[in-house]
């Protein structure tokens, strides 16, 4: 009898199950290394992301930061001062802005710096609006200052102004008191004149006769002139420009007018304060020639008046 042999039948399942198995196994791995592979993949990309977002942040801050210390310049150098001390404290903090400014690119990509740099901007941003304020305050007392000295200024000019005006009115009173004051001739004539046999005067209009000049006027009655004794004195000019006089030392000579020159002629009298009329007679040591002679009268060193006489 023959013996049937069965085992490659029961043995094919086995193997094809074992083989199955084996292939879930590899399919499991290949899936869990998927799995880890897009773990990672996934998992460096978003280290990646968060790096570039991360240094995007930071350049942002760094370009933020510089971009504050630009316009943080600006406003300190828009701050104007007169005052030494505060623009001492201004120029030191403008130096400091541009030492942070340079500390902000040479540390760019340091968070921490950066962090501090923006902590320092803000305080010197804050110490900038104090200048402001004091800047704007002393602005303020200086223009109120100005205001106050300009007034003080026109009040003086306006007070000088009314001073001198009254000093000039005073002056012109004092000068219209003085001139009020002098004696003033009137009616004034003058003639050559020469005396026969010694004693008859006889008036003449020759030259070569006259021995000399005689010279009639009133003075007027004057209430606010001095009374007393009055000197007046005859200044004769003569056509060739020299001034006629008795004798021709210092005992013929009289002060006028800030001046020194010679009389002709020369009387004391009692002035009253009336009209008083006078005739006086003109020497000269040289005698007399043709012409034109200028005849002024005088009274307290000024001239109160003048005619004039030809001679032939």
């Amino acid at each position: 009898m023959d013996t049937v042999n069965i085992e490659p039948e029961n043995k094919k399942p086995e193997e094809k199950e074992r083989r199955n198995r084996f292939f879930v196994i590899i399919i499991i791995v290949l899936l869990l290394l998927i799995v880890i592979l897009g773990w990672q993949y996934w998992n460096e990309r978003q280290t990646i992301v968060e790096k570039v977002k991360i240094v995007e942040v930071e350049k942002y801050r760094t370009d933020s930061l510089t971009s504050d210390l630009i316009g943080l310049q600006a406003g300190y150098a828009s701050l104007k001062t007169s005052n030494k001390t505060i623009q001492d404290q201004l120029d030191s903090k403008k130096d400091s802005i541009t030492l942070l400014m340079q500390q902000a690119q040479k540390y760019r990509n340091d968070p921490y710096i950066i962090a501090q740099l923006k902590k320092e901007t803000t305080t010197l941003r804050k110490i900038m609006q104090g200048f402001v304020h004091t800047i704007d305050s002393l602005n303020t007392l200086n223009h109120q200052l100005t205001t106050e000295r300009n007034v003080a200024v026109q009040s003086l000019n306006e007070e000088k102004k009314t001073s001198t005006e009254l000093k000039k009115e005073k002056g012109e009173l004092q000068d219209k008191i003085v001139k009020g004051s002098l004696l003033q001739a009137s009616a004034i004539t003058a003639t050559g004149v020469f005396f026969r046999f010694g004693k008859k005067e006889v008036s003449t209009e020759k030259a070569r006769k006259a021995d000399k000049l005689k010279v009639q006027f009133s003075i007027a009655a004057n209430r606010i002139a001095s009374s007393g004794n009055k000197t007046i004195y005859v200044r004769v000019i003569s056509p060739d420009a020299k001034e006629l006089s008795k004798t021709a030392d210092e005992s013929s000579i009289f002060d006028f007018e800030g001046t020194k020159g010679f009389y002709s002629g020369m009387q004391t009298v009692d002035y009253a304060n009336q009209e008083l009329s006078l005739s006086m007679y003109c020497e000269s040591n040289v005698g007399f020639i043709p012409g034109k002679y200028i005849i002024k009268i005088y009274s307290d060193v000024a001239e109160i008046g003048e005619t004039t006489l030809s001679l032939k």
